[in-house]
């Protein structure tokens, strides 16, 4: 059975800012409330996977909900126009609307009624269409962390039965010289993808490495995303070179550096340190002056004056 994406969002976060007033009051009650859209916001958004009929169910009714929310916010302030005159002209405001503004404040009352009862039976019909979202989105949460669970105990106990073999010829290395850096690449064949020839003991592999130092001094060494947890994993270390030197007794440079590169950051300093605070500067210092005519601040001899008045 094929699954669509359903991005949840609250509906909150799709009416965006609001003025909390009638509608406003009912928004803010519900600000939390589940809702379903197609597309994932700029920002994060839970996910789910449904079928086909719960996806557009959801969506229909989301859409029907908005829809129905923004009409309502439309005739709040049709209906309320008389509360909220302009900053300048009120007067003449007054003066101009003063028939307008006595049958809405005379009506007001019994809109209102109408529109919370109009979003009242929005919600409801929400409710009945996609209640059942929050519960779906829960189960599908456990479920996904079940299966994400089972995959990495999967996935540990394979790196566990590849490395019973480990000194056996199936191992791997690539050498990537793309960039103006370059690297060897190690790999276990059964668990990770690799490039070059295979079938090579870890003493191979280590030897083909001392072989591309011995021309290129300063290549990197990476191991392959499964492999390097392997290794941690088999010897219980920090590091993939730990692991490594566990398992042919070599210990490497994984990232040698070249004295003629020049440092990271280098650029950037300012040349020697600073004199700021210390004995004989200006600031802060035991014979610091601070402030005009003569006054002196924070220095020995207990306290000072400050700005020229003893």
């Amino acid at each position: 059975m094929s699954r669509d994406v359903v991005y949840v969002r609250d509906l909150r976060s799709l009416i965006g800012g609001w003025t909390v007033n009638v509608i406003g009051a009912r928004i803010s009650e519900n600000a939390r409330l589940q809702c379903a859209r197609k597309s994932r916001c700029w920002y994060y958004s839970d996910y789910v996977r449904a079928t086909e009929e719960d996806h557009d169910r959801w969506h229909a009714a989301t859409e029907d909900l908005l829809a129905t929310i923004r009409a309502l916010q439309d005739t709040e302030r049709q209906v309320s126009l008389h509360l909220h005159p302009p900053f300048q002209g009120r007067l003449w405001w007054h003066l101009r609307y003063v028939r307008r503004n006595w049958l809405l404040h005379k009506n007001y009352d019994r809109e209102v009624a109408k529109l919370r009862a109009k979003f009242d039976a929005a919600l409801a019909a929400y409710q009945d269409q996609a209640g059942d979202l929050p519960a779906y989105v829960e189960q599908y949460k456990r479920q996904e962390q079940e299966r994400l669970k089972r995959e990495k105990r999967r996935a540990r106990l394979r790196r566990a039965e590849a490395m019973e073999t480990a000194a056996e010829p199936q191992w791997s290395y690539g050498i990537n010289d793309d960039s103006d850096e370059r690297s060897f690449w190690i790999y276990l064949t059964s668990l990770d993808p690799f490039h070059g020839d295979g079938g090579l003991t870890p003493t191979e592999v280590q030897a083909a490495l001392a072989a591309e130092r011995a021309e290129y001094p300063y290549t990197s060494v990476m191991w392959g995303a499964e492999t390097g947890r392997a290794l941690k994993e088999k010897y219980k270390t920090e590091t993939e070179v730990s692991g490594w030197k566990a398992l042919t007794g070599e210990l490497i440079v994984s990232h040698p550096r070249d004295p003629s590169r020049p440092q990271p950051y280098a650029k950037y300093h300012a040349g020697p340190s600073s004199t700021y605070g210390c004995n004989g500067s200006t600031y802060g210092s035991d014979r610091s002056t601070y402030g005009s005519d003569g006054s002196t601040y924070g220095s020995d001899g207990g306290a000072g004056s400050y700005g020229g008045f003893g």
